[in-house]
């Protein structure tokens, strides 16, 4: 999905995949040194929002004090 697209979704996971995409492509093919430096910060902060969210395509690890604590709200 393109930018613009995943923006318009209002998919926020969605829409940093593809700022992060985009911003990846963007520091491969820089030429500035400072941008370059600028872009790469952002492509971090991207990177560590994007961790935060959950991924829809990969089971949720639940531990066993979170099991045990739904088993008891479910009494």
């Amino acid at each position: 999905m393109d930018l613009i697209s995943a923006a318009q979704s209002g998919d926020k996971r969605a829409t940093l995949i593809a700022l992060r995409d985009k911003l990846a492509e963007t520091i491969q093919n820089c030429d500035s040194g400072r941008d370059m430096a600028s872009n790469s910060k952002r492509l971090m902060e991207v990177m560590a929002e994007l961790e935060t969210l959950p991924d829809p395509n990969k089971p949720q690890r639940v531990s066993k004090h979170d099991k045990l604590k739904q088993k008891h709200e479910n009494r």
